[in-house]
């Protein structure tokens, strides 16, 4: 009798153990899935900040006021002075 008591309590420790383990599986993958969503996010507008200065420097090219890149404007920053 006390050996089927110490089984059954044993099995009911076992299987709340795999159930919190299960729920902590089920959360861990929502904060993943948020996660890469966040990622996702920051990398779509990243992308979209690039696109919008790539066509402010080709609309300031054509007005000339942007002569050549912006690596040429690191170089001499003060183009007047020359």
């Amino acid at each position: 009798m006390k050996n089927e008591e110490g089984t059954d309590l044993s099995l009911g420790v076992a299987r709340r153990a795999m159930k919190i383990v299960i729920f902590i599986g089920m959360v861990s993958v929502v904060l993943l899935m948020i996660n890469i969503y966040i990622m996702l996010t920051q990398i779509t507008a990243t992308a979209q900040m690039s696109r919008e200065l790539n066509a402010i420097k080709q609309v300031l090219q054509k007005q000339g006021i942007l002569k050549d890149t912006a690596l040429d404007i690191r170089l001499n920053p003060n183009p007047s002075s020359e």
